[in-house]
């Protein structure tokens, strides 16, 4: 969970309060970690992988909307930006 949070630039607690729904919902799993007993690994469950091979080409056919409307150019120097904004080390 906190290798999940860091990579969506969020602190831990607030990871877990947006996975709880999703878990309450049977859609992931949240295990104690095989290792490390104080992690927490999760993982998509059955229906989890079901709703997102069935969410998937709503997905990509927003994705080419947006790319046709704003440029694939646009749309990818956007997504390295934000990329970039990601990385940051605000702490400081």
């Amino acid at each position: 969970m906190a290798v999940l949070a860091d990579l969506l630039s969020m602190d831990r607690a607030t990871m877990g309060h947006n996975l709880r729904p999703l878990e309450r919902d049977g859609l992931i799993t949240i295990r104690v970690g095989r290792e490390d007993r104080r992690e927490r690994e999760v993982a998509l469950s059955h229906a989890g992988r079901s709703t997102e091979a069935k969410s998937k080409p709503s997905w990509q056919k927003a994705q080419a909307c947006f790319e046709q409307e704003f440029g694939r150019d646009d749309a990818l120097a956007m997504r390295r930006l934000m990329a970039r904004i990601a990385e940051l080390d605000l702490s400081s």
